[in-house]
């Protein structure tokens, strides 16, 4: 028996308020996939700079450990040819202080400051191109007065890499050894 009650379309704006809302859920899931996949690939891009930076610095303690206790002292600031840039200063009310941002300058990363490249065995540049500088940080004769107790010298190593999307890193460590 047919009855007569008459439809109201609650059925079909329920499922129209239903597909929209599933709708959001979809966009809004995508939306923070992109999010994850961008922040992955910038993080990814800062380690690579952070790992290369890293083998910059590797590279120059390996050279200073190296180079320590040669006969040519290339670590002496005052001896020819030698590996070190002077400590980074600048004049600040008529006193000199040190310059603790110079590695921010991109000017300041050339050859004439004795800026390093690391390479590969056959002398190529590696991905990222990680380089570094080694700076005096001077002599420290020690604080024991009347004792003839060995100098140490000072050199604080600065390393600059890039990742491939831009990211770059610098690293900076210190190294002492007695002259």
């Amino acid at each position: 028996m047919p009855t007569n009650i008459p439809q109201r379309g609650m059925a079909l704006i329920m499922s129209l308020v239903m597909v929209v809302i599933i709708a959001m859920i979809g966009i809004a899931i995508a939306q923070q996939v992109s999010s994850g996949r961008k922040s992955s690939a910038v993080h990814q891009d800062h380690s690579m700079s952070f790992s290369r930076a890293t083998s910059g610095i590797h590279e120059a303690e390996f050279v200073v450990r190296q180079q320590a206790y040669h006969e040519d002292a290339l670590l002496n600031p005052d001896t020819a040819n030698n590996l070190v840039t002077p400590a980074f200063t600048h004049t600040q009310g008529g006193v000199v202080v040190s310059n603790d941002e110079w590695w921010q300058d991109k000017d300041n990363w050339v050859v004439g400051n004795k800026m390093t490249s690391v390479t590969d065995s056959a002398g190529s540049s590696l991905a990222g191109e990680p380089r570094y500088i080694i700076e005096d940080g001077g002599v420290d004769s020690g604080l024991v007065l009347g004792v003839n107790v060995p100098k140490r010298r000072f050199l604080r190593i600065t390393s600059k890499a890039e990742g491939t999307g831009g990211a770059v890193t610098y690293l900076q460590s210190y190294v002492a050894f007695m002259e």
